[in-house]
């Protein structure tokens, strides 16, 4: 589930499926679109936090969704991608603690977001290419807009991962803490947000963008076709069991 607090001019997403290593489902997804949404149209909103739980940032796209999508004839739209979408479009600063694991979706996400905490031993890692998918997200321009092309393609296409420090270094993460303060770092950068313009925030942010997302939009739906194409190829059903 998605669970969501509110304080004064903070929105506060936790991702709890801890049995599941907060694996994020289409009913999640559909939650944290919908909490973006809402939280953008507020005018008393000032900043937007997303964590994990138990340790734990998220494992990424449930494996049983890829695996519902790579069998369907017709798979409909990316809950997934639905919610990057809304990320792209999103002026309200976004600040992001990570602990544990970020897979997948759960670095790509963090390209779209302003502020990220990272605990000291959290990690990131794309593995699309173990399962015989592509990257996704729009991160084919986000991903070397923030770390370069060479690490980004490390990260992205050729799958090798990074630690906190590593990530810090390459431009992914803002600011690395000690293990278990990753939360209430960001939860702190989000409360001195609430001290400063709700509209300059936006405004600034919106011009920071602005050359970008545009490109960031193009390359989703570019990414969405080919990942499309390789979820129902034999390869990837082989790979995923379907």
């Amino acid at each position: 589930m998605i669970e969501v607090t509110r304080e004064a001019g903070i929105v506060h997403m936790t991702i709890r499926r801890p049995e599941k290593k907060n694996a994020l489902t289409p009913a999640m997804y559909n939650t944290l679109s919908a909490t973006v949404d809402e939280a953008g149209a507020d005018t008393s909103v000032h900043a937007l936090v997303i964590t994990g739980c138990e340790g734990i940032f998220t494992a990424g796209n449930d494996l049983e969704d890829f695996r519902a999508r790579a069998r369907a004839d017709s798979p409909g739209p990316s809950a997934g991608l639905a919610f990057i979408e809304r990320l792209i479009h999103c002026d309200t600063p976004v600040i992001v603690g990570v602990e544990g694991p970020a897979i997948g979706i759960g670095t790509t996400l963090l390209l779209h977001c302003d502020v990220v905490v990272s605990g000291d031993s959290a990690s990131y890692k794309t593995p699309f290419a173990d399962i015989g998918v592509t990257p996704e997200a729009a991160s084919t321009v986000m991903g070397p807009l923030w770390m370069g092309f060479r690490r980004a393609t490390q990260l992205l296409v050729l799958g090798e991962g990074l630690n906190a420090e590593e990530a810090v270094n390459a431009g992914l993460v803002t600011h690395r803490v000690a293990d278990g303060e990753a939360e209430a770092r960001a939860l702190a950068e989000a409360r001195r947000l609430t001290t400063k313009s709700r509209d300059a925030l936006r405004a600034g942010k919106q011009l920071m963008l602005a050359p970008w997302r545009e490109q960031a939009l193009a390359a989703l739906d570019r990414e969405r076709a080919v990942f499309a194409e390789r979820l129902q190829s034999d390869e990837v059903r082989h790979r995923l069991g379907v």
